[in-house]
């Protein structure tokens, strides 16, 4: 069990265990949501320079749409339902058609292309129910920057319903071996744009975001398992942690001050050290003859979970911070008990779940434990499908999750939110794209 389990966890060569196709997933939904907001959202309009740029009303806005949708908080009103898609007058809406339709939200958008170009997108949010606009914005940019306004707006919007921001304005980062060797990608959160971050033609893994410009992987460059951070936007890497044998499993620490890692120790096996950003400075955490890896920070950095083999098969445990090492007696806590191999342990923002795969069967699922269950370790089924789902990551609102599955064979990445059972594909590639990163919110004040 421990040399498969190494061999899957560690070497990051490609899917756990060959999981079943199937046509209807089941997935749970794990969150009590607001009900739904019904919301419209007609095709913008355009004024362009370029009769080609016509048709970006309809995609900016359907793009918004599929964001919100994601988001499992909003139900878009199709547009063949409307009674009315034009106002009545400039300015002047027929609330009483969109009543009608039970819509509860109205988006109305304006692009202007006032030079070759370059953008000019107002977007208005109106409240259904009293009749006023609720939210309006005013974005200026050149073309490529279009989506990005759209991921924004479709933030604010939930932020207007829920009282809290989305995280859509963000990036993923994921491993594929498209080129026949893994690689690091970074692409929107949607999956558009796509970018090679990594093209050494060896192997590259396990991205994980330090801020939003920067992120930590796995690379081979030297045989070695190394540990590398590089800036995304000049690909300029450095070595963080280059010890002979593995270095591997990256996780941030709240505010990107700490750096959790495993790291091969005296005896061949792995434990998990904690270090500065930098890698310098690094202390060992656990000191048990078994392997150690995959740590995940709770968002107050109070707790570190991680994954170990210490009691046969890989299981998730949980070590107090302030405790000190376990060399210093900090026993871990064995979070998960239910099955045999439990891996990928991945920390809510708010610090409510942590979410895990689980080998169920003949292939893996997602889980979560509740923390604020009565017995603080409550554990809720995310998914059950006849294929395998791994690798959960959160996103940076903590109501949506990236994961890995092979719902077509090859393995993907898709999303889901916790008040869905619809999962969203976000890579649709030959290869395999696995271990998703989601990014920090993308978002600054006065930005």
């Amino acid at each position: 069990m421990r040399k498969l389990w190494l061999g899957l966890a560690l070497i990051f060569l490609g899917g756990s265990v060959s999981g079943q196709t199937a046509d209807q997933a089941q997935f749970i939904v794990i969150s009590k949501a607001p009900k739904k907001a019904r919301i419209a959202i007609p095709a913008f309009r355009v004024k362009a320079l370029s009769s080609s740029n016509q048709v970006l009303g309809e995609d900016l806005s359907n793009l918004l749409g599929k964001d919100l949708e994601k988001s499992g908080l909003f139900e878009v009103i199709p547009r063949e339902a409307y009674l009315r898609s034009a106002q009545m007058a400039p300015e002047v809406e027929d609330w009483q058609s969109w009543s009608l339709l039970s819509g509860q939200a109205l988006v109305r958008g304006e692009l202007t292309e006032w030079s070759d170009g370059q953008f000019e997108l107002t977007l208005k949010l109106f409240d259904v129910a009293v009749q006023k606009n609720a939210l309006a914005k005013v974005y200026k940019g050149p073309k490529p920057s279009l989506r990005r306004m759209m991921h924004r707006f479709a933030d604010e919007s939930i932020d207007w319903l829920t009282g809290k921001r989305g995280g859509f304005e963000s990036r993923i980062a994921f491993a594929s071996n498209q080129t026949g060797r893994k690689e690091i990608y970074v692409s929107d959160s949607d999956g558009f744009n796509p970018q090679a971050l990594t093209a050494t033609k060896k192997i590259n893994l396990h991205p994980a975001w330090l801020d939003q410009t920067r992120i930590y992987f796995v690379g081979y460059d030297r045989i070695n398992p190394d540990l590398y951070l590089m800036d995304i936007s000049t690909k300029q890497k450095t070595l963080v942690s280059g010890k002979p044998g593995l270095n591997i499993s990256p996780a941030v620490g709240p505010a990107g001050k700490k750096l959790a890692y495993a790291m091969e120790s005296p005896g061949n096996n792995l434990d998990i050290y904690v270090a500065n950003p930098d890698g310098t400075k690094p202390l060992r955490l656990t000191s048990n003859p078994a392997n150690d890896l995959e740590p995940a920070w709770s968002p107050d950095g109070h707790y570190l979970a991680f994954v170990s083999d210490r009691a046969g098969g890989p299981q998730i445990y949980m070590m107090d911070m302030y405790q000190g090492s376990e060399a210093d007696g900090n026993r871990p806590i064995r979070l998960t008990s239910n099955g045999q191999y439990n891996t990928s342990p991945a920390w809510s923002p708010d610090g409510r779940y942590l979410a895990f795969s689980r080998r169920t069967v003949n292939q893996f699922d997602l889980f979560l434990i509740d923390f604020s269950s009565a017995d603080k370790k409550t554990e809720v089924q995310l998914t059950a499908t006849a294929y395998n789902e791994e690798d959960p990551c959160w996103g940076p609102d903590g109501r949506m999750l990236v994961y890995s599955a092979n719902r077509s064979g090859n393995y993907d990445i898709y999303m889901i939110s916790i008040y869905g059972k619809e999962p969203v594909q976000i890579t649709d590639w030959s290869s395999d794209e696995t271990q998703p990163a989601w990014s920090p919110s993308l978002f600054e004040e006065g930005g």
